[in-house]
Parts: structure tokens; C-alpha cells; sequence
């Protein structure tokens, strides 16, 4: 039966690939942090739970032994979202965006290599559109997945001497809870902000809520990602990048051609309100 591991798996997208592998047959080494999430991924079949927290150093040095000797796959997708106005970001906000999902990420990548190496097996990145083109408002985040698009492309370059595929998952807003809780989120953030950038990007902020409002009626059932990973997982020859519907490979096209000029006016104006 072959093995994968799940960062992330306690809820949304790692929770669906999670249950969507484990339904396959596929052994699946679930990270997740908290106690209930543990206790429910212990629940289905096929499913191992692993308490792991991406960040923490001693959970990163004990993950291989909680894995088998050699690993067919491993889906970085643990991650979290950092949003607001650059001169508005807390240094260590801005720091923990970069720690979980560019740092941590090659952490556990590194950790399992071997056990990958040992199975020729997969190695997964659940990236966004975000990693290729940028939304005021969302620096931080954006800048976390254009490096993991980086590092995903420098990995499977480095890595073909021994066969190890390397695949990036480019979502756009996907259905999960993540999404569910976006408005909330984004009122907190504004809380958050210091009185002087509340005032000087009043009318972002607010050109920004009502955006998030509109892409919350957009999101994608999470199974796309799912059915993703599984192809890129077992497919003979599974693609570098898999943009996962018509509007993302529209987006990634329009960004290619138009001249950043004219995309700067139009994104302005979809994050301004008059």
C-alpha cells in the first residue's frame, strides 16, 4: 500500500486530500497540531495521525520516526494567511507568514527527503494563484508562495538525478473554513492596524472588504485540489503546475500579457473603494 504524508491535515484542503487519499487505498501519515483534530483523522480508514506543528523544531526531528522506512509521497500544505497593508504589517506578523509557509515547509521536506529518496517517490506543494501575481493587501501572503514557487522549481530540478517528481497546486479561493472565516478575519486585521494606517488606507481596507466579500462567492469545491494531488501523486507523468479551472488559467494568462501598467490601474480599482 503506498504512503503519503499530509502537513496540515486536521481541516480544510489537508483534511480533504487526506480523506480523498485514504479512500484510495493510500496509507496517509496526517499532521495536525490539535487534540480533536487528532482524535478525528484517527477515525478513518487508513489514516495514521501525527502530531505535528510545522514550526516546532522537536516535532520536525521526530516526524521520521513516526513514518514508514521508505515514503511514496509527501503534500506541504499546512499554511496560514498574513493579510494588510505592507507599511501596516508587524514585523513579527511578517515573520510568522514567511516561518510557516516558506520555512517550515522546506523543514519538513528535508526531513522526510530520505524516506522520499528511498521510494522515488512524490513530492507535492499546495501553492496559490497568489504565488503568481500579487493583490494589494495580501504582500505578505503572496510573497510566502511566490518562494515556495521557487523552492518547489529549484527541488525538481535538483532532484531528478533520483527520479523524485515535484508538483505545485495553484488554487484559487477554495471552500474551506479558511475562506468561511475571510470577512472576520479581515476585520481583525483592520483592528489590528495601527490608527494612522487605519486612516491612510481607509478606503483600501474597505475596497479590499467588499472584494473578499464578492471572491467568497467563488470559492471551489476543495475535492479539485484533491483530485490534483492524487494525479500528481500517481500519474506517470504528473505536471509541474495544475491551475484547476478556467478562471485561474485566464488570470495566469492575463497577468503574462498585459502590461504590469494596466493590471497596477486594474487592481486598484477592484481594492478601492470610492
Amino acid at each position: 500500500m503506498p504512503s503519503v504524508l499530509v502537513t496540515g491535515a486536521g481541516r480544510g484542503i489537508g483534511r480533504t486530500i487526506t480523506e480523498h487519499m485514504a479512500g484510495r487505498g493510500w496509507d496517509v501519515y496526517a499532521g495536525a497540531r490539535s487534540e480533536s483534530h487528532l482524535s478525528e483523522l484517527k477515525q478513518i480508514p487508513n489514516v495514521h495521525p501525527v502530531r505535528l506543528d510545522i514550526t516546532d523544531k522537536s516535532d520536525i526531528a521526530a516526524l521520521p520516526a513516526h513514518l514508514p522506512a521508505a515514503l511514496d509521497g509527501v503534500v506541504n500544505n499546512a499554511g496560514i494567511v498574513v493579510s494588510g497593508p505592507v507599511e501596516g504589517l508587524s514585523i513579527d506578523d511578517l515573520t510568522r507568514q514567511l516561518d510557516v509557509n516558506v520555512v517550515a515547509q522546506i523543514a519538513v521536506t528535508q526531513a522526510v527527503l530520505p524516506k522520499i529518496r528511498e521510494a522515488r517517490g512524490r513530492m507535492v506543494f499546495i501553492s496559490s494563484t497568489s504565488g503568481l501575481y500579487t493583490t494589494p493587501g495580501t504582500g505578505a501572503y503572496n510573497a510566502s508562495k511566490y518562494a515556495i514557487e521557487s523552492l518547489g522549481d529549484a527541488l525538481r530540478i535538483e532532484l531528478r538525478p533520483w527520479k523524485i517528481r515535484v508538483s505545485l497546486i495553484e488554487p484559487g479561493p477554495i471552500a474551506t473554513a479558511l475562506w468561511g472565516e475571510a470577512l472576520a478575519e479581515h476585520d481583525r486585521m483592520v483592528a489590528s492596524l495601527r490608527d494612522e494606517h487605519r486612516q491612510l488606507y481607509s478606503s483600501q481596507l474597505a475596497g479590499t472588504r467588499k472584494l473578499l466579500g464578492r471572491l467568497k462567492k467563488m470559492t471551489a469545491d476543495p475535492q479539485k485540489v484533491a483530485k490534483a494531488v492524487d494525479h500528481a501523486l500517481t500519474a506517470r507523468r504528473p505536471k509541474r503546475r495544475y491551475l484547476l479551472d478556467a478562471s485561474s488559467h485566464l488570470q495566469r494568462a492575463l497577468f503574462t500579457v498585459t502590461p504590469a501598467a494596466i493590471t497596477d490601474v486594474a487592481l486598484a480599482a477592484a481594492t478601492t473603494s470610492k
